[in-house]
């Protein structure tokens, strides 16, 4: 089975999220669902969007890289939205 990298979409780390990657958990992969936003969800994609673009957000390539880099090398890459960036 794969070790999969599941990055959220500019909503957060919504339930839908987390139930997509309990599904393919329950297939059998290790799924990793870091938490970019720091616990923060946005009810709408707009709210979302101003956070993760607004003065002060967090530096997602880099923290990427980061948590990318304590995982296996043979990670499968996935993500939602902005996500897949």
């Amino acid at each position: 089975m794969a070790d999969v990298l599941l990055f959220h979409h500019v909503q957060g780390l919504t339930p839908g999220v987390v139930a997509f990657a309990d599904s393919l958990r329950g297939d059998g992969h290790t799924v990793h669902t870091p938490d970019l936003f720091g616990g923060r969800t946005f009810e709408s994609i707009e709210a979302g969007l101003a956070y993760a673009q607004g003065d002060g957000a967090p530096d997602f390539d880099n923290l990427a890289d980061e948590i990318a880099g304590e995982l296996p090398e043979s990670l499968v890459y996935g993500g939602f939205s902005m996500g897949e960036a």
